[in-house]
């Protein structure tokens, strides 16, 4: 008779750890349980990204919560900002060393990354999860630098255009040089890369695959308005004033089409390739909520963070062996199906990003 319950005992404990936190080993499942009661006297998290949208950050805090185990008095906190104001807030917070965001996930921020590891402002932490992404950022030829900083996902921009508008029914773009079509000519808009980092990257990848002679090309065969939202892009599309996005997010489609089932808007991924972006993710120095950070971040890089994140927002998961979820097949290709246009990356510095954003003013004639 106590045979029986020594052999339960044990079973059942690992069954119950296992609801809650993936098995791996008694001493990782007690550091977890240490990580967790920590983060629940800290009683809160904050974080800070220029991507998902309130009801993708909505539907990560329920995951989060439900993963861990967290009370409802645990505060979880997201603030959703551009780029070039997400990076200046955190650089605000680290100059005067009051920090209120705890973990940022911010697409195109990782020269604001390298020099904050440089200088110390990041709290490294090497997340298990982590493994599951080191072959996909190294394929696509994406920066990351664990412990400091990762990449887990990444994003692209790829022509998009209205079939509802005259003349665009049956417009078919295999190539970037199929966009070089008299028949665009002042019904096509560009991202304005004067003021982001995103698309002047863009830029540098596309130049050295296609030759310098593409954006002029560009310029004069389609004259194309210049727009920096991508948002806005967006509904000139929609309205039928500028049909053609030569840069949009099939993402941006996506949610677009949850909203109106009538939409009829179509992307390429042109044969040539796309330039994989960077959407990086760190842990700030002087957090007053360590332990929920690397928790949260534990979470995000998880499958079912990492699921939400593409149901949410259309954009690319790096993790291996994650299937794209059947609701966004039809906008986001399997990322071991992407070709990368190679980018220069370390080369992207201050004085390269001017060259180009003052070639862009030459080439589209804006000041």
């Amino acid at each position: 008779m106590m045979r029986k319950p020594l052999r339960w005992i044990p079973a059942a404990c690992a069954a119950a750890a296992a609801l809650v936190w993936p098995a791996a080993g008694w001493g990782a499942d007690a550091e977890l349980a240490q990580m967790v009661e920590a983060a629940k006297r800290e009683g809160e998290v904050h974080f800070l990204d220029n991507q998902n949208q309130p009801q993708t950050a909505a539907e990560m805090e329920r995951g989060f919560r439900k993963r861990y185990g967290l009370p409802e008095s645990f505060k979880v906190t997201h603030t959703l900002r551009g780029t070039g104001e997400a990076v200046a807030t955190v650089q605000q917070e680290i100059k005067a060393g009051q920090h209120t965001v705890d973990l940022m996930w911010v697409g195109g921020s990782a020269s604001f990354l390298k020099a904050a590891a440089k200088s110390g402002d990041l709290l490294p932490y090497a997340s298990p999860e982590w493994k599951h992404y080191e072959a996909h950022v190294k394929r696509l030829g994406l920066e990351a630098d664990p412990p400091q900083w990762i990449t887990p996902t990444g994003y692209a921009f790829v022509p998009v255009w209205n079939r509802k508008c005259p003349g665009f029914a049956n417009v078919q773009i295999k190539s970037w040089r199929d966009l070089l079509n008299s028949a665009f000519r002042g019904k096509a808009v560009i991202g304005d890369v004067r003021k982001s980092f995103t698309y002047s990257a863009t830029w540098a990848g596309l130049e050295g695959t296609l030759g310098k002679d593409f954006f002029p090309k560009l310029a004069e065969v389609v004259q194309p308005a210049v727009f920096f939202r991508t948002e806005e892009m967006l509904q000139k599309g929609i309205s039928c004033e500028y049909p053609l996005s030569v840069w949009q997010l099939s993402g941006r489609v996506y949610q677009r089409a949850r909203e109106d089932s009538s939409l009829d808007m179509t992307f390429a991924w042109p044969h040539e390739g796309v330039v994989v972006l960077n959407w990086p993710m760190a842990i700030l120095k002087g957090t007053k909520h360590p332990n929920a950070a690397k928790l949260l971040m534990n979470y995000l890089l998880s499958e079912d963070g990492m699921r939400a994140m593409m149901i949410g927002e259309g954009v690319f998961s790096l993790r291996e062996g994650l299937k794209v979820p059947e609701v966004v097949q039809k906008y986001l290709p399997p990322v071991d199906q992407v070709k990368s246009v190679p980018v220069n990356w370390a080369g992207l510095n201050l004085t390269e990003v001017k060259r180009i954003q003052d070639e862009f003013r030459k080439v589209f004639r804006v000041d």
